[in-house]
């Protein structure tokens, strides 16, 4: 797909594609690569920061409110950066948040405050928010309907490997020096080049996401509970897991290999899981994984209580296995539940209620820290995903079962902004509705409009 771009990215494109594809993936090479050069930089970002906050001496709580700054920067970011890529345009907007994105990391190493530290992440979240949003909506236009499954199945790809490489990029300098900062703004800042130069159609910007949370609510409770709590679970290891590698004894690059341990068995795991809830239902696994994670918690707890390396190792790989599935069985439950045409409005209201979550999650378990050591940061998570799993089972003892006919298939998403589903394909218009005949599937009941099938 081909299509003529201003070269201020401030307007629509003035000659339509024409033509069939002539791949899936050349349209959005340019994007995908951008996405994960950025990611590649996040990966470091996420290590590092949390580790020279140790060695520079700041609290675990310190490192709570920077990483409950980040998510409530995202979070404002998802509400805020609609508008202001409408205003000026994708290229332009790219930029910007570029050149924010950028300054963070430079600013981190220059002012080593902890409440700047914290306004730093508020700010790069906030930046982030733009970055994904501009590309996904880019992504969504420079994809045919047909294929944006498999473009969106590509790009969840990148999110969930690249960011383990960037992990790794720790042991290329001293954490206690500068490079590793301006390494994480060099990976920033290229990422901005093949956005600058793809000759991709100019699309239009992403919609505003509203925040409904009451009829959310009425849609799935489980699905609501379930994003939420998995915000509050995995924005405390995303954000002080490397304070617990230290807790361990482990150096810089053991911490990040024991990172990317978990995350890299969360996406091995994702695909698995997802065929099981196609045959089994989403609550059941859903439970399934809350108990997981609530064992590995513990067992990662006790682990950092009595310096077990190994049995660390085997818990985290448990733990990652479970964690990472949840939200998104918890999105396509609920997508389960509602006609074709509001997918992408629950999925995105879903995101921004795990966003919620991650907001208040690192905070709670850093206060928990201070009092219990490093180890309590998956006492923490244990609990919220014992919470996950109680819920899921009330709900199969007191809802039934969604009939089978109306299950949509699983799709894996990334945790980024709601513009990424417009790539769903569980979001794309459904055809007009045909005269029921016989033998016809009844019209897909949804729980806001008096269903007894809601989760």
């Amino acid at each position: 797909m081909t299509g003529a771009m201003p070269g201020s990215g401030n307007g629509p494109a003035t000659d339509p594609p024409t033509g069939p594809p002539t791949g899936v993936l050349k349209p959005v090479t340019a994007l995908l690569i951008a996405s994960a050069i950025l990611m590649l930089g996040n990966g470091l970002n996420g290590v590092l920061l949390p580790l020279r906050a140790h060695i520079d001496g700041f609290s675990g709580l310190t490192l709570g409110l920077m990483g409950s700054a980040y998510y409530a920067g995202l979070l404002a970011g998802c509400i805020v950066c609609p508008r202001i890529i409408a205003r000026v345009g994708h290229v332009r907007a790219f930029a910007a948040f570029t050149s924010i994105a950028t300054a963070t990391p430079l600013l981190h190493a220059m002012i080593p405050d902890p409440i700047a530290w914290a306004l730093l992440r508020a700010l790069n979240g906030l930046a982030f928010a733009g970055l994904f949003m501009g590309i996904e909506s880019w992504l969504t236009a420079a994809s045919e309907p047909a294929t944006r499954g498999r473009v969106l199945g590509l790009y969840s790809l990148v999110h969930l490997t690249v960011v383990t490489a960037g992990m790794q990029l720790i042991g290329a300098f001293d954490a206690r020096g500068f490079e590793l900062f301006s390494l994480v703004a060099i990976l920033y800042s290229i990422a901005a080049v093949p956005v600058a130069l793809t000759g991709s159609i100019v699309p239009v910007p992403p919609a505003e996401t509203r925040l409904r949370l009451g009829w959310l609510l009425t849609v799935s409770p489980s699905a609501v509970w379930a994003c939420l709590l998995a915000g509050v679970a995995n924005s405390a290891f995303w954000t002080l897991s490397p304070f617990y590698g230290s807790t361990l004894g482990l150096s810089d690059q053991s911490t990040a290999l024991f990172l990317a341990a978990g995350v890299l068995m969360g996406a091995l795991n994702q695909w698995p899981m997802g065929v099981l809830s196609d045959r089994l239902g989403r609550r059941l696994p859903l439970a399934v994984a809350g108990l997981a994670c609530c064992l590995a918690g513990l067992g990662l707890s006790y682990a950092a209580r009595t310096g077990n390396v190994p049995l660390a190792y085997a818990m985290v790989l448990l733990y990652g296995a479970g964690a990472f599935p949840i939200y998104t069985l918890a999105v396509a439950h609920a997508n389960d539940l509602v006609d074709k045409g509001r997918a992408v409005e629950v999925s995105g209201g879903l995101l921004l209620v795990f966003s919620i979550g991650a907001t208040v999650g690192p905070l709670l378990a850093a206060l928990w820290m201070e009092r219990a050591g490093g180890g309590a940061i998956f006492l923490h998570t244990a609990i919220a995903h014992l919470l996950i799993a109680a819920i899921m089972i009330v709900r199969i003892g007191t809802r039934p079962v969604l009939s089978r006919q109306y299950w949509a298939r699983f799709v894996l998403v990334p945790r980024s902004t709601p513009a990424v589903f417009g790539l769903d394909p569980r979001g794309t218009p459904a055809p007009a509705p045909k005269a029921a005949v016989d033998g016809d599937a009844p019209p897909r009941p949804t729980p806001a409009s008096g269903s007894p099938a809601g989760g």
